[in-house]
């Protein structure tokens, strides 16, 4: 899947010159997996230090400013260590968007990348290269000398250039403007501690208990509404009836009544009190992006998918994370890195190219056997992982969300002849009556024959003895009703025909976002559909 941008370091903490950290930006979940100390949270971090330079961009572009832009990192408190020891005088970073796009106005060029360095003894960024499309999609770039060209005749985001078209950074500035508006919410998330402050983008202590207050008790509606929202959303999560939140007398904590207890925020436990103070943070600035550091933590595997899913709510466009757990990562993810420590304490990155398939390896890592033990009934296999947050989402509407694991089948890597091996290695382990599984049709109409390879997988778990069924739409994006895709997407986008394919529909969405719908949506939208009546029936 395409992002909608990229954040790429060069020299920056443990990532060198050789070694560049790259973040995408994009609907939907972005992972990043790896040891301790292997550099997941220097890059994730990394969208806090670099906040304030992403502000002062076009002040680098102006020759009113000299093409310079005087800033510092937020949060280091020695400037110097931004830089990777090798060479600690300067580091550079890129931020770009999709090639694909092109200028408004046919005679422009459109800035797609630009780099900038940054000179640690003078706090000076400066731009070094930017990158063009025009309107047939051909690619230039400006190097630094030209770039120190730029005229001040135009207003910015437009900047005239000689013997060039005037080349416009519109799209380029509003991608550095969601990335300074995005929140870092890093692994330690339990403090509730005396005094006002922040501990990287999450307000504690008096702060986050004077925000709530004024929330909850101020005379917004809206804020009143949205707490309202999260404390429902919480209780969902936890499976209480009942929860209120509310700053005690001293606005020094929160009192948590949980099912008519009442109780201080430090006694509820780690997992409880880091839900509360995450999402209220995250409700508290709704960001372009969430970046978080381990969001399994203090969590059973159980409450960790919700956790994402609801969380991601909160964000407008994309969440990324750091995660120790792979299995979490493939569960959700529609992109994944894998981050190692190499030579000379330098850390790399790179896509995780893991594609084998260990059916008993996830189950170990998704914590079953323990699940078991807490009422899980099976195992739900679906297409891939925008299915995973979607059937999450649609169980938890029946209140079966912690009765079942849901792991998914890489679509068609999986879909095919062949398949048996890989289901035996479940079979194995559960008893097979108590493994579903729910594919697409693919088809193009309802007279259309399931393609051959579904339907030998089809017929491989069925021998097998695991419960198959198969969409009699063609995907599980086709049984959204116009409520739901509205109210998580907007007016402009409109439900599908049973057989329309996605991509081909009027206005498409990124499938990624059909968690966000099927959050939207009524259960009893799709209660007498095929699927419905599916998931009722488990």
């Amino acid at each position: 899947m395409s992002a909608q941008g990229k954040l790429t370091l060069r020299n920056y903490r443990c990532f060198d010159w050789d070694h560049p950290a790259i973040l995408e930006f994009g609907d939907g979940f972005t992972a990043f997996v790896g040891p301790n100390n292997s550099g997941k949270s220097t890059a994730l971090r990394s969208i806090y230090e670099l906040r304030n330079m992403f502000s002062v961009i076009p002040d680098s572009l102006s020759a009113n400013r000299n093409f310079r832009a005087i800033t510092q990192p937020v949060g280091a408190s020695d400037i110097a260590e931004i830089a990777n020891d090798s060479d600690p005088t300067r580091f550079q970073f890129s931020i770009e968007i999709p090639d694909s796009a092109r200028p408004k106005i046919a005679e422009q060029l459109l800035a797609i990348e630009i780099l900038l360095e940054y000179e640690v003894q003078s706090q000076c960024l400066s731009p070094k290269l930017v990158r063009t499309v025009d309107n047939q999609g051909g690619i230039s770039q400006l190097k630094e000398v030209q770039i120190r060209t730029g005229g001040t005749n135009q207003p910015f985001p437009l900047i005239a250039y000689p013997n060039l078209p005037i080349v416009d950074y519109s799209d380029l500035m509003a991608f550095a403007t969601e990335l300074s508006f995005s929140r870092y919410f890093p692994a330690f998330r339990n403090a509730i501690n005396a005094g006002a402050g922040s501990y990287y983008d999450l307000p504690v202590g008096t702060a986050l208990v004077a925000t709530w207050d004024q929330w909850k008790a101020g005379n917004s509606r809206l804020q009143q509404n949205a707490i309202s929202k999260v404390e429902k959303e919480i209780a969902a999560l936890l499976g209480f009836r009942s929860l209120q939140i509310n700053a005690d007398q001293s606005k020094t904590t929160l009192n948590v009544n949980i099912d008519d207890r009442p109780q201080k925020l430090h006694e509820v436990g780690a997992g409880v009190a880091q839900l509360i103070i995450v999402l209220a943070a995250a409700l508290v600035n709704k960001p372009p992006y969430i970046l978080i550091d381990e969001p399994e933590l203090s969590l059973h595997p159980a409450l960790q998918l919700n956790f994402l899913a609801t969380l991601g709510s909160y964000a407008q466009k994309g969440l990324l994370f750091s995660t120790h757990s792979i299995s979490l990562a493939r569960s959700t993810a529609q992109r994944i890195y894998a981050v190692k420590k190499i030579k000379n304490g330098s850390s790399q990155m790179h896509p995780f190219g893991d594609k084998a398939i260990n059916f008993g390896g996830w189950l170990g890592e998704l914590s079953y056997s323990s699940r078991v033990e807490l009422g899980c009934e099976g195992i739900l296999l679906v297409e891939g992982p925008t299915e995973v947050l979607c059937f999450q989402e649609f169980l938890r509407k029946l209140g079966k969300d912690h009765n079942y694991v849901l792991i998914q089948l890489g679509g068609s890597s999986l879909i095919k002849s062949g398949a048996t091996p890989h289901l035996s290695e479940l079979s194995r382990i559960i008893d097979p009556s108590k493994i579903h599984a729910f594919i697409d049709s693919e088809k193009n109409s309802s007279e259309a024959q399931l393609e051959a390879n579904r339907e030998a997988f089809v017929e491989e778990c069925k021998s097998i003895g695991i419960d198959v069924h198969v969409s009699e739409r063609r995907a599980t994006e086709n049984y959204f009703e116009r409520k739901g895709i509205q109210n998580a997407l907007g007016k402009i986008y409109e439900p599908l025909g049973h057989y329309e394919k996605l991509e081909a529909s009027q206005k498409p969405w990124h499938k990624s976002n059909n968690w966000r719908i099927a959050r939207e949506t009524e259960f009893e939208d799709i209660r007498d559909t095929d699927l419905g009546k599916f998931l009722t029936s488990l």
